[in-house]
């Protein structure tokens, strides 16, 4: 989708707005993304003597009848949003219960969702704890739905851009109640009656899970910049990294140059295709320039655990913790910090740290997964990693976390199952059909092992086969007894070991293959060089000594 350049003077004016009107409705995170968005755009100047937009401490609604009203209830209003920014949600939402404008009634009904989430926070069991479950509702959630619906069949056709958040919020109750379709179509409403409500197109995202959803709504979108960055950020969050995503970001960033958020894009663009040392860069450029921004500091401590680079988490666990002990990214970091240090049982306390302060915080669950299967402890595991994706199917690493789990305990074909969704995510990831194939394996089913380790061995960036894929498909062969094609695959083994991998434990199992299959067949020159080989260098060094004693025997005994 190519990037739509607006006018800078009626950008810069409608996020401005935008900060603005998310703020008086309490949607704090979409005020505060399109007030980064705002200022890391080029500054204006002045066309033809034309002044700058200005800001609006109440911008009022364009519709003549719903601004009457806003300005009758503007007190009632005021005293709301007071009592929501201390907190106070079941009084922020009573005093509105008789407002008639959809700025008040949008707040009137998210408030009663806010202490409705609070409710259930306060009612769940202890993280994992034995009444811990993902079945813990909000029971506010039915009642806002009807008042949505009583409100939506009163306007009927009248709706404007002042009902889009109270489409948003329908959407939201939507989704709580598993009714996907309906909320994916509530927020794709909400986003052409006001496209700048940044939280809108977050849910809208999380009901998207694969491409083909994504490009299923495309031309429903509203032809505006808000679409080009959705687009690209549902692409980084369902792990395209190709050329023309990078492409589409780096048009973004001619619009936004100085953009944390964007170049966080990029950052986890790297990470999705194990390219670490550039994605490592750009989260220290982003720290150096913000050091207090803690957003997507818990991938970036992903990537310094991944590298193995405890000194620097250390240091970014000790800069997240002076900024703020109690954000869940915080809690992820110095999580893994101790993860790093095998120290897994304080790893989980900060993981748990991080769920009860979102149970919702998908990176906490994820990793606590992690941390168990280290512990052994393979059904808390599984609830981690059950929770993980209950959050965010899209999750990959929960998925083969899950099939992992199930292998250990020899539920193959559980097992099988999330593989092939963790793959279905990542299909050119070699390791998601790595596992696959040893399932089918341990499922004493070769044919199908061997489509999955050559599906692994496809790779788009033109990367050297791995060996130990290479041997395994020369073992699949030898178990459906086509020894000719095992060979085969052996050989091309030791063929990749010559140009590019060197030896590896690998390539000595296919060079003692090799030696018994020339033995068997009596090719006993061929043998002892295989053999002679792996004396010399192999890590099959016993077996391969007996086998030259023996092919020694056999050629004194064919001379005679």
């Amino acid at each position: 989708m190519a990037t739509e350049v607006p006018d800078p003077h009626q950008l810069h004016a409608a996020l401005q707005t935008a900060v603005l009107k998310c703020s008086e409705r309490c949607l704090y995170q979409a005020a505060k993304w399109a007030a980064e968005a705002l200022t890391s755009m080029p500054p204006l100047v002045p066309l033809n003597d034309t002044p700058l937009p200005q800001t609006y401490l109440h911008p009022t609604s364009s519709h003549e009848k719903e601004a009457i009203l806003q300005a009758g209830e503007l007190p009632t209003y005021l005293l709301s949003k007071s009592y929501f920014d201390v907190h106070e949600y079941d009084r922020s939402s009573a005093v509105l219960a008789n407002c008639k404008s959809s700025k008040s009634r949008f707040l009137h009904l998210y408030a009663q969702y806010i202490a409705g989430e609070k409710r259930r926070d306060e009612e769940s069991e202890m993280i994992l704890g034995p009444l811990d479950t993902a079945a813990t509702q909000n029971r506010e959630v039915q009642s806002i739905l009807s008042t949505l619906e009583a409100i939506f069949t009163e306007k009927g056709d009248n709706i404007n851009e002042d009902d889009s958040w109270l489409l948003y919020l329908y959407g939201i109750v939507l989704l709580k109640q598993k009714n996907e379709d309906e909320a994916r179509a509530s927020f794709i409403k909400s986003v052409n009656l006001y496209p700048y409500n940044w939280s809108a197109w977050l849910e809208l995202g999380s009901t998207l899970g694969n491409l083909g959803d994504l490009n299923n709504i495309l031309q429903s979108l509203p032809n505006n910049i808000m679409t080009n960055i959705f687009v690209l950020y549902s692409n980084q969050e369902l792990y395209q990294t190709s050329d023309p995503v990078h492409a589409q970001l780096a048009d973004l960033q001619t619009i936004f140059p100085t953009s944390a958020f964007l170049k966080t894009q990029r950052a986890l663009l790297y990470y999705h295709a194990r390219e670490f040392d550039e994605a490592e860069a750009i989260f220290d450029s982003i720290v150096k320039a913000d050091p207090h921004r803690l957003d997507c500091l818990d991938h970036y401590s992903n990537i310094l655990y991944v590298m193995e680079r405890r000194p620097k988490l250390g240091f970014i666990a000790q800069l997240a913790s002076a900024t703020d002990k109690f954000r869940p990214e915080t809690c992820c970091v110095v999580g893994n910090y101790y993860s790093l240090k095998s120290e897994h049982e304080k790893a989980v306390m900060y993981f748990r740290r991080a769920l009860t302060l979102d149970r919702g915080f998908l990176s906490a669950w994820t990793l606590m997964g992690h941390e168990y299967v280290e512990m052994k402890n393979t059904h808390a595991a599984i609830e981690a990693y059950r929770r993980a994706v209950d959050v965010n199917r899209k999750d990959y690493r929960a998925w083969y976390g899950l099939g992992l789990s199930y292998e250990v305990l020899e539920m193959h074909y559980y097992a099988l199952f999330y593989f092939q969704r963790a793959a279905s995510l990542r299909p050119y990831d070699p390791q998601m059909w790595q596992a696959m194939g040893s399932c089918f394996d341990r499922m004493n089913r070769p044919s199908e092992a061997i489509k999955a380790y050559k599906r692994a061995l496809i790779s788009p960036t033109n990367t050297a086969p791995d060996t130990a894929v290479l041997l395994q498909i020369g073992l699949m062969f030898e178990k459906l007894n086509n020894q000719k094609e095992a060979a085969r695959w052996m050989e091309m083994c030791l063929k990749e070991e010559d140009e590019n991998s060197g030896l590896t434990q690998a390539t000595s199992k296919a060079r003692m293959w090799l030696a018994r299959w020339e033995f068997v067949n009596q090719n006993w020159a061929k043998a002892a060089e295989y053999a002679n080989e792996l004396c010399q260098d192999g890590q099959e060094i016993e077996e391969a000594k007996a086998l030259v004693r023996d092919l020694r025997s056999r050629m004194e005994v064919g001379k005679m």
